[in-house]
């Protein structure tokens, strides 16, 4: 419990930072009970093994972090974000360096594709209580953050950040819907589902008007009753058989568990985005909001 709060208090001090430190101390305080979390169940191997791979690549992406925000510091002088405007005039090579790397940090806290690599192995290793927890904590948190550095802080970004996001939206949600189709453990399955629910998310994070924003946070609110309902269903199913729940033990899940497969099955059509699911609701605001600014090809 004392881990969950630590935790969760650091993704509040996240989320309601308007300066560069708060948000590394918010990021640090959010992660590091999460690598504890993630190898909680210590007697079991796979556990040990993603606690271990989420510390690795959790800590180089706060290096890469503070390092963009040094030169975000560097080029204004200060780490708030009513300063950051002015530096991106002053100094926008700098600006525009420092704002990628910490672009690079949070791609890695929400599992964009090519920083996506610990999502299955942590999502599987953990204990599946803790792995609906930071699958759906982390990835608001993170979103969250970005969006108010951005909008309090950077402005609208320069073609290159942009285009850099356009490429990792695109792969995000590529590589995710694919390699979800050919997974056989949930828990995997769904890891690579919540990648490409990353990938939509981004879309609206590089449109960066007020209406992407709102429906990149409308999305964050279903996805977080959705994934949690997902997973729920899943730590129910695992229970006493070491938690590999594999696609074959949900079969016929509905006539076994009438209550539990009717969840299941609405919490799946919501992440699959079908009518009239807060899924498809939150595809069409984001979608909308990129057709908006001309983003054809991405949508």
């Amino acid at each position: 419990y004392a881990l969950l709060l630590l935790s969760t208090a650091g993704m509040l001090l996240m989320v309601a930072a308007v300066d560069l430190i708060a948000v590394f101390v918010g990021l640090e305080l959010m992660s590091i009970p999460i690598y504890v979390l993630a190898g909680f169940d210590r007697r079991k191997l796979r556990s040990n093994e993603s606690a271990l791979k989420y510390f690795l690549i959790g800590s180089f992406a706060s290096a890469i972090m503070l390092y963009g925000m040094a030169l975000l510091y560097g080029a204004s002088g200060s780490t708030s974000f009513a300063a950051l405007h002015v530096g991106q005039g002053l100094h926008p090579t700098l600006a525009t360096a420092g704002m990628g790397l910490v672009l690079v940090g949070f791609a890695f806290k929400v599992s964009s594709v090519p920083f996506h690599q610990w999502t299955p192995d942590v999502y599987e290793g953990a204990p599946s209580a803790v792995t609906a927890f930071m699958s759906v904590t982390v990835k608001a948190t993170a979103f969250a953050a970005l969006l108010r550095l951005l909008g309090l802080g950077y402005g609208p970004l320069d073609p290159a950040l942009a285009n850099v996001l356009w490429v990792l939206a695109a792969l995000t949600m590529i590589v995710g819907n694919l390699m979800a189709v050919i997974q056989t453990n949930v828990k995997r399955l769904l890891a690579y589902s919540s990648i490409a629910h990353a990938g939509y998310l981004l879309i609206g994070v590089l449109v960066a008007t007020q209406e992407s924003w709102a429906a990149v946070v409308f999305y964050l609110i279903g996805y977080v009753f959705m994934n949690l309902g997902a997973f729920g269903v899943v730590v129910v199913l695992g229970r006493g058989r070491e938690e590999r729940v594999l696609l074959s033990d949900v079969r016929g899940l509905g006539f076994r568990h009438p209550a539990l497969g009717a969840a299941m099955a609405i919490f799946m059509l919501s992440l699959g985005g079908i009518p009239p699911t807060a899924g498809f609701m939150g595809k069409i605001f984001v979608f909308g909001a990129a057709l908006d600014q001309g983003l054809v090809p991405l949508v």
